[in-house]
């Protein structure tokens, strides 16, 4: 992998960790995919809306012919194409669309795609997306290392997308746990059933995500329903809702859709009323609703009444879990809307039975018999409440407690009342600490008569297993003294299973389960702080795994992850109070070492990872080697935050990367090398605006024929506060971030001007000009080039183009080579025998000059087998019919053995230095003087 898609795919990862953010993310992939296939027109990327159909959401560019990205769907019904590739989980490569009919021909029409490239977006057997390049005037011919780039993106993608619907889950689910939790708190506050329903709208309307929403209550006199109450927020007036229901006289009792949920006490989604027969079509058509979803609300098997939720704008459909969601609040409010309706039964009785005893003393004994039924009832309700409740003495011992209590702690009421609470249940703090001798929380409570509420602590059962529970201890005054307390509790080990499942989701690694980045970063922090207090220093180990892309590449991801996981198991073996050890993405791990008194500390456990390392890894009868690069920053010597200390780890990791499975300590000279870098960058992407670029020329003499036959075109940097800026800082920046691009066409078209100016004026001269391998790579340099001469009117006979031998092995192009030799211009071999080139190996080129490097040139005077080397040279490229240049000449010896060894031509300073246009020109019409170099 080449380093600039290594950078990129490390980005991207890091995103993927970091930001969570999906659109971001898949924006960074379309980006590094458009920067790496160059001469793609269009790259975009589609995400599933429906089983049959994905919808455009990011891509490059967002807008083709007027149309937005977003507007543009891509439908299997019609797309053979996409179908296939959903089918297969394959990529698929068109290079004429007009010879293939499985695309949706209406997007090939409509953009003019003339080529195409498919891909799925897939992780661990799951479809994401897809994948789609276009181009509008020619074939992409795409090569192999470019399709093993695209894959890489596209799994980048893929992860990203995958970790946003993980999170999108995680924080859906905790979200609804916390709109449940709210919903009980909110509804056990409420005293009246205005309250209790005006509640429950609130919440029901959140869960469905729709305020429309009414309730029928039973009439238990009449045995109807009838519509009670209306949603504040509802599309409808409560008035005028309850005054159309008076009018059409509305029977609930036979109303099909509302005595089907009174009969099966379940709830009815009709996704459209107009395509159900079941729902009143008269008050359809009245209310002007397109959907309806009925709730009961069920208390003790009895259906108390119904929550009606209705949509306006057309059908509607709720997914699976907002349909729980709704229904668990709606039996939250049953069991307060019972209790309610109960104690306006009771106050009705209490409010009768005084009456009466005022105005009849003779019925004081029925009286009397209705306040023990009034028991009875007040006994009923206690019994049937949801949660576990008993009451408590002054001495803390139990004085009465429900069948719920009893069965929550694996008791019989026997066992538990009469007893203190202590030799009945055990409570556990939430460090898991026993709570001994009525110390805990609930004698606290009936001592000093406050409230105690708490969501953290334990009780045990009879059985001894430990269950969280919620409980909340009531104390009771009598005038004034404490005279015991009601404690209500609940078991919650579900939720609070489900709460430690969503944090080691969100702050551990999923596949190896060692902490992930958010977890680290917040251990960082703590870490920084505690430092700084106990004047410490703290230790961040960048590490990055050797040849695991290898692994990757040949024996597949399955295996690949099965060497992670083994790679966690070692590392985990290493962790102590001080280590702490995270996986950040791929085959990177950081380790934090907190209390480090000396950096050599850093040094040796960093051996220690590495020599964890050593041992092949046996998997699925494989024996896997794979090594380790470690970077090492330290707070507060290299950085003052966390950020910083893991950027300066991962800068040091790539220099002990380059020296081979080792460490390496982050230095002050690094950061002021990357700064170095970052600044030249910059200043140079604007070198080009501000005409701060220029080309000098060296001429080649041939010193047989005392004339100059040609010159080499060189780019010349003059910055207006650093000066003169030498190439070799400059170029490599530039070969490494693509930018060597822009700056090889700008330097080729000012060399093809110039020397048509020289043409013009009689000196046809041979025009050279250094390509890199990046722009041999380039797709389109050939038509590049041909643009160029086209444009400035250069004889292509004139132009050479130089590429060094690791350019012309590398480059993989043979092919490009014979297209370039087509337009007629020459191929020369630069730097020869600094490289991996023999002139047998040559042969297979179509090259026409080579140069000897100018290190054999320099030492030919005093180191005799050199110039014997540089005359075998000479000789056999004079056999294979190639035109030989010396470079570097600046002695007169030097010149004397070049012509003694039969090569006369040559380029140095001993005749002139890269100089401006003007000054070749001035050497053009009066010649090199050959004893001196200068103008005769």
């Amino acid at each position: 992998m080449n380093p600039d898609r290594y950078s990129r795919l490390a980005d991207i990862t890091k995103m993927i960790h970091t930001e969570l953010d999906k659109r971001s993310v898949l924006k960074q992939v379309v980006k590094a995919i458009s920067e790496e296939i160059v001469r793609c027109d269009s790259v975009g990327i589609y995400l599933p809306v429906d089983e049959t159909r994905f919808q455009g959401f990011v891509g490059k560019p967002d807008h083709f012919n007027g149309i937005t990205l977003d507007k543009m769907f891509i439908d299997l019904q019609h797309d053979r194409l996409a179908q296939e590739i959903v089918d297969t989980k394959k990529a698929i490569y068109i290079p004429d669309t007009s010879k293939d009919k499985r695309p949706d021909p209406r997007p090939i029409e409509l953009f003019k795609i003339k080529s195409l490239f498919g891909m799925p977006i897939y992780f661990e057997d799951s479809l994401y997306g897809l994948v789609f390049l276009f181009d509008y005037q020619s074939p992409l011919h795409l090569i192999e290392e470019e399709i093993e780039a695209l894959e890489s993106y596209v799994l980048m993608a893929a992860v990203a997308i995958r970790n946003a619907e993980l999170l999108d889950n995680s924080q859906k689910l905790v979200q609804d746990k916390q709109l449940l939790l709210d919903a009980a708190k909110s509804l056990a506050g409420c005293t009246t059933i205005q309250q209790v329903l005006d509640t429950s709208f609130i919440y029901v309307g959140r869960a469905l995500n729709n305020k429309n929403v009414a309730a029928h209550l039973r009439d238990f006199k009449s045995k109807s329903q009838l519509p009670e109450k209306l949603s504040a927020e509802s599309h409808w007036q409560e008035e005028e809702w309850k005054k159309i229901h008076d009018e059409m006289n509305l029977d609930f009792i036979a109303d099909p859709v509302f005595k089907e949920v009174a009969e099966t006490k379940k709830s009815v989604l009709i996704p459209d009323v107009s395509k159900d027969s079941r729902p009143d079509q008269k008050a359809v058509a009245t209310f002007g609703f397109k959907a309806m979803y009925v709730i009961p609300i069920v208390s003790r098997g009895e259906v108390l009444g119904t929550f009606s939720i209705v949509n306006f704008s057309g059908p509607k459909i709720y997914s699976e879990s907002e349909q729980q969601l709704a229904e668990t609040i709606a039996d939250a409010t049953a069991s307060v809307l019972d209790n309610l309706l109960h104690l306006d039964q009771l106050e009705e009785i209490i409010d009768e039975r005084t009456y009466e005893l005022q105005e009849k003393n003779e019925i004081l004994e029925q009286m009397n018999d209705d306040l023990r039924l009034l028991g009875k009832k007040n006994e009923s309700i206690l019994n049937s409440a949801g949660e576990g409740i008993y009451g408590l003495n002054e001495f803390g011992v139990i004085t009465f407690c429900n069948p719920i209590a009893a069965s929550l702690l694996d008791c019989e009421i026997s066992d538990m009342v009469g007893r203190l609470q202590d030799e009945v249940i055990s409570h556990y703090s939430k460090d898991d600490e026993l709570y001994v001798n009525q110390t805990s929380p609930i004698h606290q409570s009936l001592r000093n008569g406050v409230k105690i509420h708490s969501i953290e602590e334990k009780f045990a059962r009879k059985n001894g297993e430990i269950i969280d529970v919620e409980y909340v201890s009531m104390p009771i005054q009598n005038n004034g003294i404490q005279s015991g307390a009601v404690v209500t509790f609940r078991d919650v080990t579900d939720r609070k299973e489900m709460e430690r499942k969503i944090h080691h989701q969100a702050y551990y690694d999923l596949l190896t389960h060692l902490p992930n980045r958010s977890y680290l970063v917040q251990k960082m922090k703590k870490a920084i702080v505690d430092s700084s207090k106990k004047a410490a220093k703290i230790g961040v180990l960048f590490l990055d795994l050797d040849r695991f892309k290898l692994i990757n590449d040949s024996l597949g991801h399955k295996i690949g992850d099965l060497v992670l996981y083994e790679v966690a198991e070692r590392f985990r073996a290493l962790v102590n109070r001080r280590v702490t050890v995270a996986r950040l993405g791929g085959d990177e791990f950081i380790i934090l070492v907190e209390d480090v008194s000396q950096p050599d500390e850093l040094g040796f456990i960093a051996s220690e990872f590495i020599k964890a390392l050593v041992e092949p890894f046996r998997i699925n009868g494989n024996e896997l080697f794979t090594n380790a690069s470690v970077g090492i920053s330290i707070y507060p010597d290299d950085a003052k935050d966390e950020d910083d200390l893991i950027r300066n780890a991962d800068t040091a990791m790539y220099v002990a990367k380059e020296q081979g499975g080792t460490f390496h300590f982050f230095t002050r000279l690094l950061m002021e090398q990357n700064i170095e870098r970052s600044n030249l960058l910059n200043a140079l992407h604007a070198a080009l605006e501000r005409d701060e670029l220029d080309v000098h020329f060296q001429p080649k003499i041939d010193f047989a024929e005392n004339k100059i036959i040609g010159v080499e075109a060189l780019l010349r940097w003059r910055h207006p506060e650093w000066g003169m800026i030498a190439p070799d800082k400059f170029i490599p920046i530039a070969e490494e971030t693509g930018m060597i691009l822009k700056l090889g066409e700008w330097v080729l078209r000012k060399a093809a001007f110039q020397h048509k100016k020289w043409a013009d004026l009689g000196f046809p001269i041979n025009m050279a000009v250094n390509f890199s391998m990046r722009q041999i790579q380039h797709p389109r340099i050939v038509e590049t080039i041909q643009s160029i001469l086209q444009e400035t009117g250069m004889n292509p006979a004139s132009l050479e183009i130089e590429l060094t031998e690791h350019t012309l092995i590398h480059s993989q192009h043979v092919s490009k080579l014979e297209e370039l030799k087509k337009l007629g211009l020459k191929l020369s071999l630069d730097d020869f025998g600094t490289g991996y080139c023999s002139l047998r190996y040559l042969k297979d080129f179509p090259i026409d000059a080579i140069k000897i490097d100018r290190s054999f040139v320099e030492n030919m005077t005093h180191e005799p087998h050199i110039a014997a080397l540089n005359s075998t040279i000479i000789y056999l490229a004079q056999q294979l019919n190639y035109d030989v240049i010396a470079e570097g000449v600046e002695t007169e010896e030097q010149v004397n053995l070049l012509m003694e060894g039969g090569c006369h031509l040559m380029q140095g300073y001993y005749f002139s230095r890269p100089v401006p246009s003007e000054q070749i020109l001035h050497l053009l019409k009066n010649g090199i003087d050959q004893e001196k170099g200068i103008t005769k």
